[in-house]
């Protein structure tokens, strides 16, 4: 069994999340368990200046970007499809046992003069050459659904979350393919999420994740993925026959969208490595090859504008002002409110090779599970009752985690306005023994019950910071759900 001893300097002493340890492994062909692979290093992105003039602007297009994806995800057949299988009848393929790694490395062999680096040969692909599907047929296998099942009887999101990870890897490894069965696959890397949105709760259902490669840059790659719950019986029309029309199937749920930036790098050198261009079809895809650069401008312009980097717009230190004079007058008061260093939630897990990538480092989408359920505990006991996991704004990747490091994980509370508003931003960071962040992830959550949303304040002048950038973020992701045209939203 996987412990988790949960500290929290409010919630309680100590509190035990146990959960099977599970062998992450899916039925695949070998040349997919290339894609397998580890996070690197990469520029940390936080807080968006909703104060910006081109906001609104940048907003709309981004909604567009979802649409138009949406349209062309239901005209393409894949060229590749595949069912997840529940553990107990998987394959058991392997890429190498754990112990014959550490042997490898007590004892290397010298291949110097005895081994030939085969070129690769860039190629021109279309947006369709990377279209991919994958089914998790919760419905039609109850095995498959035990695996997935969590304490209130719907689907653990963590584990869709290591589902994500692995399936980005794969639509960007079917991008960088030359061709040439004699050449090295790319080191494929998860740079950052850049955004996770869930429009519905995941239903006891068939599910069908579908994504392709929509922008590239010389070494980057942003793959978009769309979740989806199909219809009672629709699965085994598919499967048998996998030239079926999806045009043709009956209308599915859109359950969720994400968007994976994906960096290769050479496997033999470690550099950035240039990947396959992208050829157009038609309109259609030019206008989302664009969005994608629109995104990347985006994201640049995220980074020049965070908190870390330049001082808070002058609304925001009015806020922070504000905050400072409410402080006082809170001090010594039963009010409904909760001091943020009193929503702090820490967990310490040693990372076992049962989830490491063929690299030897810890498989990107158990990270996102664990920083998930430790958010998801925090927001539990933070409403006294349980959550609504509404998006993943943004994870950066900094630093790959070995196999037996012991992580630190902390969690926070840093942005809830209360009452009317049911929302309420949690961060997570990882930290490794030598107290470097090695990842953060942002999670916003919401409340069926807006009383039970208690509103957060800041003491401190760093707690203030992290406030106002969950404010930014909250504000952002609450104006894109609008536009996706979510009831209710204004409450959240």
């Amino acid at each position: 069994m996987l412990n988790h001893a949960i500290k929290s300097s409010r919630w309680t002493k100590s509190i035990f999340i146990i959960y099977p340890l599970r062998q992450f492994s899916i039925s695949r062909s070998n040349r997919f368990l290339n894609v397998i692979e580890s996070v690197r290093k990469n520029a940390h992105r936080n807080g968006f200046n909703d104060t910006s003039k081109n906001t609104d602007t940048w907003l709309i297009k981004n909604a567009r970007a979802i649409r138009n994806f949406e349209e062309l995800m239901h005209k393409e057949n894949p060229v590749e499809s595949f069912t997840v299988i529940p553990r107990n009848t998987r394959s058991g393929i392997k890429t190498s046992y754990w112990i014959d790694d550490l042997i490898r490395k007590k004892y290397p062999k010298d291949i110097s003069g005895s081994f030939t680096i085969p070129k690769r040969v860039l190629t021109s692909k279309k947006m369709t050459d990377s279209y991919v599907e994958e089914f998790l047929p919760f419905k039609s296998d109850p095995d498959l659904l035990e695996d997935y099942i969590n304490s209130d009887g719907g689907i653990r999101v963590g584990m869709i979350f290591q589902d994500l990870d692995l399936f980005a890897k794969t639509i960007a490894f079917k991008h960088c393919e030359d061709g040439n069965a004699d050449s090295f696959p790319l080191t494929l890397v998860t740079a950052s999420v850049d955004r996770l949105d869930l429009f519905n709760l995941i239903p006891i259902a068939d599910i069908r994740l579908s994504g392709n490669v929509t922008h590239v840059g010389h070494s980057s790659m942003e793959v978009l993925i769309k979740m989806e719950a199909l219809e009672e019986g629709v699965l085994k029309n598919i499967q048998p026959r996998p030239e079926v029309n999806r045009d043709a199937l009956p209308m599915c749920q859109s359950i969720l969208n994400a968007r994976f930036i994906m960096v290769a790098r050479d496997p033999f050198t470690g550099r950035a490595a240039q990947v396959n261009s992208l050829q157009f079809e038609n309109e259609h895809q030019k206008r989302l090859f664009q969005l994608g650069e629109e995104q990347k401008a985006r994201r640049k312009a995220e980074s020049a504008s965070s908190l870390s980097k330049v001082p808070p717009t002058e609304e925001e230190k009015e806020l922070i002002h504000k905050l400072f004079i409410e402080h006082n007058n809170f001090a010594g008061k039963q009010n409904n409110f909760v001091w943020m260093d009193e929503t702090i939630m820490e967990s310490v897990t040693l990372m076992s090779p049962q989830n490491r990538n063929i690299h030897g480092y810890v498989f990107g989408g158990y990270l996102m599970l664990l920083a998930y359920e430790l958010a998801f505990s925090n927001a539990c006991l933070f409403l006294r009752s349980r959550p609504r996991f509404l998006a993943l704004d943004d994870i950066s990747f900094r630093k790959s985690v070995p196999i037996g490091s012991i992580l630190n994980m902390s969690s926070q509370i840093v942005y809830a306005p209360g009452p009317p508003h049911k929302s309420f931003q949690v961060a997570v960071h990882f930290e490794s023994e030598k107290r470097e962040t090695t990842n953060v992830f942002h999670f916003t959550f919401a409340s069926k019950n807006v009383d039970d949303v208690r509103r957060v304040m800041p003491k401190t002048y760093d707690e203030a910071l992290k406030y106002i950038e969950g404010k930014r973020r909250r504000n952002v992701g609450l104006k894109l759900r609008k536009l996706y045209a979510e009831p209710d939203i204004d409450s959240l």
